[in-house]
């Protein structure tokens, strides 16, 4: 079958978007489908093209046997403006189109969703090479801004809700990850029988535990040895909350060997630092962006893995892809968030649920299990089950695979 993949980001930027349609995209492959990727010039997170690309009016290449289109967008390092984002997501939607007429005709159509104008690009090439289109919705738009402000036009809030149910109406199917994500499409009018649902999924073959002799010898590397550490792994935005992460080393710091390490990059991330210099705590380490292949690494030096979402109830349906991998490394769990990524965690009995902004519950938590070796271990064991079963990147995926063929024909 030959399917056309339309996604803003892919390899070889960072990030959920990328990661999850090039894994989807070479598994694909590795199964005989003919598969053509249409992507943008690599420059996600920091608004700068990626070295060794240059902005042309498209530009073919190869990344892991995946064919991909990069046609042109406009870039800005200026992202968490709303306008400038708009620019951004508007100019590839433009792009895209032409990149899928280079492409050829397909069979299916499928998009990652945010951003959602990639539907209207499903949708005119959908119309006119007369295939079924199948979005990957991941995030609801415009739900968001309109929930943190950044969308205040009564007549841009309009247009914007119009708009999504346009698209959400022109796509032949929804995948949803999420069961609250899907049912608040369907409140909107949506008929259900269009929507489905299909879980993220993990490498539990990449992301695993590795052996105590390779976690000593990290450890010395980094000058960690002896260290109780808590981590956290991922994007450093304001959803994440992770201002929380200082108050609490705030709380806990006459544990001298108890140590927190954040790592990643984002918005937030010169605010915490500064406000960790600020109480000149020394019980909390930054450490920068990592390559994908690294990290199973550092998450295996970690006693605990932490996770943190600022209650609001557009982020009732969100499932941060990360917990996957830290359930996948068999390492327990401290997630302080509300919905869903709630329920997963208590039906896994993966690690301890606390209300978010709650400092002295994850407190408590953490001292649990730094004083109980034993339940650290048995809650890691479970974590890797669940997601070997529930969350395996190739059990998940053989099933989508099928779902495709089947819309495809």
């Amino acid at each position: 079958m030959k399917i056309l993949l339309l996604t803003q980001y892919y390899l070889p930027e960072s990030g959920s978007a990328s990661i999850k349609m090039s894994e989807l995209a070479e598994y694909l492959i590795n199964k005989g489908h003919d598969v053509t990727v249409i992507a943008g010039f690599p420059n996600y997170p920091y608004g700068k093209i990626y070295e060794g690309y240059k902005m042309k009016v498209y530009m073919r290449e190869i990344i892991n046997g995946v064919k991909i289109i990069r046609t042109p967008l406009y870039i800005t390092s200026k992202r968490y403006s709303f306008p400038y984002r708009m620019l951004n997501h508007i100019s590839f939607m433009l792009s895209s189109i032409y990149g899928a007429f280079i492409a050829g005709r397909p069979d299916l159509i499928y998009y990652y969703s945010p951003p959602i104008f990639l539907g209207f690009s499903a949708w005119v090439i959908g119309k006119v090479f007369k295939a079924p289109i199948v979005a990957d919705i991941n995030d609801l738009w415009p739900q968001a801004p309109i929930a943190i402000g950044v969308i205040k036009n009564s007549y841009i809030k309009k247009f914007a809700e119009w708009f999504e149910k346009f698209i959400y109406r022109k796509t032949t199917y929804l995948f949803f990850y999420s069961h609250t994500m899907r049912q608040e499409v369907i409140n909107k009018g949506i008929p259900k029988n269009k929507t489905e649902i299909f879980p993220l999924w993990v490498s539990t073959d990449i992301f695993k535990p590795i052996s105590n002799e390779d976690i000593l010898k990290f450890r010395t590397k980094l000058l960690l040895n002896n260290k109780f550490i808590i981590m956290y792994a991922g994007y450093i935005g304001v959803a994440q909350g992770l201002d929380i992460v200082i108050d609490v080393a705030r709380e806990i710091k006459e544990y001298n060997d108890i140590l927190f390490i954040i790592i990643g990059d984002g918005p937030e991330k010169n605010n915490l630092i500064e406000k960790a210099n600020t109480f000149k705590l020394k019980n909390i380490k930054f450490m920068p962006f990592q390559p994908k292949e690294k990290i199973p690494y550092f998450l295996s030096i970690a006693d605990i893995l932490f996770v943190h979402l600022d209650p609001a109830p557009h982020r009732l349906g969100t499932i941060p892809a990360k917990v996957l991998s830290y359930m996948s490394m068999g390492r327990p769990l401290i997630v302080a968030a509300k919905g869903e990524v709630e329920k997963i965690l208590q039906e896994s009995k993966a690690g301890i649920v606390v209300s978010p902004r709650n400092i002295h519950g994850i407190v408590m938590a953490i001292l649990d299990i730094y004083n109980n070796k034993n339940l650290k271990d048995i809650i890691g064991k479970k974590a890797r089950e669940y997601a070997i079963k529930y969350f395996d990147k190739n059990i998940v995926l053989s099933k989508l695979e099928n779902r495709l063929v089947e819309i495809g024909r």
